[in-house]
């Protein structure tokens, strides 16, 4: 796009956030979490399952106000496109396949077209139009926020105060020690590189050996653009080690120092303290099936991450120069991964994981909601007898075996369990592959409309 039209997209985003017709959605949620099936299903929905039998409480949709959405034109091409045509190919393959998780930060931009019910504005103009903005990113990102408010020394404090935990301990303790062996003099590129790579390697160990979810920095994890940048050379040294001074423990801080700069902060400011809307998904089910420790983390996780976010209600002034979330969607990701009662307990168990982020968004004006959904569904729910009662039970493909499975997944707990209960029972939720669908039909799901009614319905009065 050239600097002419960055003005022009730049003064008609002015113009539509005066009119209060531009509303930017931040979809964010750890990795695993269903952000790109919940992106992939939400523009679906709004561009090509627009029927009001498929999504019966979209308001907007129901008083046959709703005219459809398309993917705008006009979206500048330095900004990364979020791939939903690939998404929808890998959907429709032979066998269905889940779309790539996401890699990078990419944007998506809606022109959403509706019938107005103000007498005055239906008399003056047909139809009325919302500019819709949709931005992801990677989980992992997230966690990086929390960093801005530390210094190296504190934040090495902390990641050694996590990894001393009892199922972080058996997997830190090779690093700790190569750390120990380390000549705390020698910055040379090949020392700093060993040892990146192995503290990255300590970093996937932790997530798919100890289902751990604080992992910092992200973008070690992944990277996107930033592959093979020296300020991605960057882990804790231990807390003995900072009591002294040393050229490795002085270029780790540099490091420190910009990566916060000159990557946290510019990602913060561009694109997440901007957001007029969020979207919060978090994969509970995941987090059980990994055990108490891995449940403690994620509401940890959870807690730093939603420290970073502004929350208030919104003005003409406040769209203009200062936005602020007016709307927060918490919602419990894969609910057809258990039978439909299970899902009050599902968001029961969201709201505890989410107790604290909840009051501070409440406290502060914001409007939020907590639901159990499922973008995509992948799952059929139905009974069968057993010993002569009636059981739910659920049907899908294994995402692992691809076979077919009918099983009652478990119940879920509408608190958060204790450890003790941990010890004496395994929790065992499937996972299941996407269904085959007729392209010609709207993405199945469980309660996406409620989402969009949520997130839009009062913008498109």
């Amino acid at each position: 796009m050239s600097w002419l039209g960055s003005i022009q997209y730049h003064g008609r985003q002015w113009g539509n956030r005066t009119l209060d017709r531009h509303l930017r959605v931040g979809v964010t949620g750890l990795s695993g979490a269903g952000k790109t099936a919940f992106i992939t299903s939400l523009v679906h929905q709004l561009t090509q399952g627009d029927q009001a039998q498929h999504l019966p409480f979209f308001s907007v949709l129901q008083q046959g106000r709703y005219l459809g959405g398309r993917l705008a034109q006009n979206q500048p091409m330095a900004i990364p496109r979020f791939p939903y045509e690939q998404n929808l190919q890998y959907l429709a393959g032979q066998p269905p396949q889940w779309p790539p998780s996401t890699t990078g930060w990419s944007q998506l931009n809606l022109t959403l077209r509706y019938r107005p019910t103000g007498a005055i504005r239906s008399r003056l103009q047909q139809h009325s139009e919302l500019q819709l903005e949709i931005i992801d990113y990677p989980g992992e990102w997230l966690l990086d926020l929390p960093m801005l408010q530390q210094s190296y020394q504190q934040w090495s404090a902390f990641c050694w105060q996590l990894f001393r935990q009892p199922h972080r301990l058996t997997l830190s303790q090779p690093f700790a020690e190569l750390l120990q062996a380390t000549d705390l003099n020698d910055v040379s590129e090949l020392q700093l590189q060993r040892l990146t790579d192995s503290y990255r390697q300590l970093l996937l160990s932790f997530s798919l050996q100890a289902g751990c979810y604080l992992q910092q920095p992200g973008r070690l994890l992944v990277p996107g653009e930033l592959a093979g940048a020296p300020m991605l050379q960057l882990l804790p040294l231990l807390p003995e080690q900072l009591e002294q001074t040393s050229a490795l423990a002085s270029r780790l801080s540099q490091h420190y120092q910009t990566y916060c700069d000159y990557v946290i902060k510019p990602f913060y400011r561009q694109h997440f303290s901007a957001l007029d809307r969020q979207v919060v998904l978090v994969d509970g089910l995941a987090a059980l099936n990994a055990g108490y420790a891995a449940v403690r983390e994620l509401q940890q996780a959870l807690g730093l991450i939603m420290q970073s976010f502004r929350y208030g209600p919104t003005s003409l002034l406040h769209r203009l120069f200062k936005p602020q979330i007016s709307k927060v969607l918490f919602a419990a990701s894969k609910a057809d991964h258990v039978t439909p009662e299970q899902h009050k307990a599902l968001t029961l168990l969201l709201q505890q994981l989410l107790r604290q982020p909840i009051k501070q968004s409440q406290y502060a004006s914001a409007k939020s909601e907590a639901m159990a959904l499922a973008a995509i569904r992948a799952s059929k729910s139905g009974f069968v007898e057993h010993q002569g009662q009636r059981q739910a039970v659920l049907s899908g493909r294994d995402l692992h075996t691809a076979t077919t499975q009918t099983l009652f997944p478990g119940e879920v707990p509408a608190e958060l369990p204790t450890a003790e209960l941990f010890a004496r029972h395994q929790f065992q939720f499937p996972a299941f592959l996407p269904t085959d669908n007729n392209p010609e039909q709207p993405l199945p799901h469980v309660r996406m409309d409620h989402a969009l009614e949520f997130l839009l319905g009062d913008k498109l009065l």
